[in-house]
C-alpha cells in the first residue's frame, strides 16, 4: 500500500477537490457569544442569542456536511466554550469521521477541558494572543483580568503537546509588543503567526477599522517580522485561483453560521443561505452560483493595477466596506504600493 504524508495527502485532496469543484473545508462559528468585547472584534454580537442552533441542529448540518464529501471542520465563535454542549459537538463530528480544527481565545480552557481535547485529538488549535502583556491584552480585550486565565489556558494545552499555533492580529493597541509576543510564544517550543488584517463586522458596522494599522505600519512590522526564514510567521490569506472572486471560498470552502447561515466565509457573509429552510447540499449550490455570477463593474482596476501582485485586497474586503465587490479601497492600494517598493530595493537599502 503506497503511503503519503500528511502534506502530500492534503495537497492531493485540495487538488481534487478544486477540479470537482466540491467542499473540503467549512469553518462553523458554534456562537456569537464570547467571554471577551476585543476592540478589533467582526462578530455582529457578543451574546448568546435565541436564534443560535441547537444540539440537534447542529448535529444535522454536521451529518449533511460529512455527506456532501467534507474532510475538515473547524469550530471557532465567538468563544466556542461559552456552548455547554461543545464536546458533544465535537464527540459527533469525530464519529462522523472529520478532521477537526478550532479557534479559541483560551481564557476558558481548563486542565480538565485540555484533558478532553487531548482526547478528542484535534488536528489544530488556534489560539489568539492579543499582546504580550497583561495591561496591553486587557486593552484589546477590554475585560479586566482576562490575560491571567488566557496565560493558564495555554499552558494547559501545551503541558499536553497538544497541536497548539498562537496567532496574533496586530493592530494599533498592540503593534509595540508583537516582538514581545512572538520571543514569548516560541519560548513555550509552540508556533507563532501574526495577521495585519482588521475587517468591518460583518453586519456593516466598521468601527474596527479605527483599530487598523496604516500602511506604512504594515510594511515597518512585515519587515521587522519576517525573514528569508520566517515566512511562516505570517498567516496569509487564501491563495488566489484568477476568476473575479479569487479565494477559495464557494470553491472548496464555506462557513456556517451560529443562525444556521451558510455563507463563503466568516468575512464574506452572503449570500446568507437559510439551513433552516434548506438544505448544505442545495446551500452549496446557491454558494458556487453566487461565485460563478459575481461579474466585475466598472470601479474594477485590478486587471490594468500596477501593484496588484502585492495588493492583500479581497472581494469581501470591498464588499464589506462599501457593497461593490469591485471597489479599489485606497488603504490597500497604498498598502501595496509600499510592498512593492520595498521588494524592489536590494535587502541592505530596506528601510520604511
Amino acid at each position: 500500500m503506497k503511503r503519503l504524508s500528511s502534506d502530500r495527502f492534503f495537497a492531493s485532496l485540495s487538488t481534487k477537490t478544486r477540479e470537482t469543484r466540491s467542499p473540503e473545508t467549512v469553518t462553523f462559528e458554534l456562537t456569537y457569544g464570547c467571554n471577551l468585547r476585543c476592540v478589533h472584534c467582526y462578530n455582529p454580537t457578543h451574546r448568546v442569542l435565541p436564534q443560535e442552533l441547537s444540539t440537534e441542529e447542529v448535529f444535522s448540518l454536521l451529518d449533511q456536511c460529512a455527506d456532501l464529501g467534507v474532510v475538515t471542520l473547524t469550530f471557532t465563535g465567538g468563544e466556542l466554550f461559552v456552548r455547554p454542549d461543545v464536546f458533544a459537538i465535537f464527540e459527533h463530528a469525530k464519529r462522523l469521521g472529520l478532521l477537526l480544527e478550532l479557534i479559541s481565545n483560551a481564557t476558558r480552557i481548563t486542565p480538565e477541558v485540555a484533558d478532553r481535547l487531548q482526547q478528542a485529538k484535534f488536528r489544530s488549535l488556534a489560539i489568539s494572543i492579543y499582546g504580550a502583556t497583561k495591561d496591553t491584552y486587557e486593552r484589546v480585550t477590554r475585560v479586566p483580568g482576562s490575560f491571567e486565565p488566557f496565560i493558564r489556558g495555554l499552558e494547559c494545552l501545551v503541558s499536553r503537546r497538544l497541536p497548539v499555533t498562537v496567532r496574533m492580529t496586530v493592530m494599533t493597541e498592540n503593534a509595540h509588543e508583537v516582538q514581545d509576543a512572538r520571543t514569548f510564544v516560541e519560548g513555550m517550543g509552540i508556533k507563532f503567526q501574526y495577521c495585519l488584517d482588521i475587517h468591518p463586522k460583518t453586519n456593516g458596522d466598521t468601527s474596527p477599522l479605527e483599530h487598523r494599522l496604516s500602511a506604512a505600519d504594515k510594511v515597518r512590522i512585515d519587515q521587522a517580522m519576517l525573514g528569508p526564514r520566517d515566512q511562516a510567521a505570517v498567516d496569509e490569506p487564501c491563495a488566489r485561483n484568477g476568476s473575479f472572486i479569487e479565494c477559495a471560498c464557494g470553491q472548496t470552502k464555506f462557513a456556517i453560521t451560529p443562525y444556521g447561515e451558510m455563507n463563503l466565509c466568516q468575512a464574506f457573509p452572503i449570500p446568507k443561505y437559510d439551513l433552516r429552510r434548506g438544505t448544505v447540499k442545495e446551500g452549496w449550490e446557491v454558494l458556487k452560483q453566487t461565485v460563478d455570477g459575481a461579474r466585475p463593474n466598472e470601479h474594477y482596476e485590478c486587471p490594468t493595477c500596477d501593484v496588484r501582485a502585492h495588493c492583500r485586497q479581497g472581494r469581501n474586503d470591498a464588499w464589506l466596506a462599501t457593497g461593490d465587490m469591485s471597489a479599489c479601497l485606497p488603504h490597500y492600494k497604498e498598502f501595496a504600493t509600499l510592498e512593492k517598493q520595498v521588494s524592489d530595493v536590494p535587502p541592505l537599502f530596506r528601510r520604511i
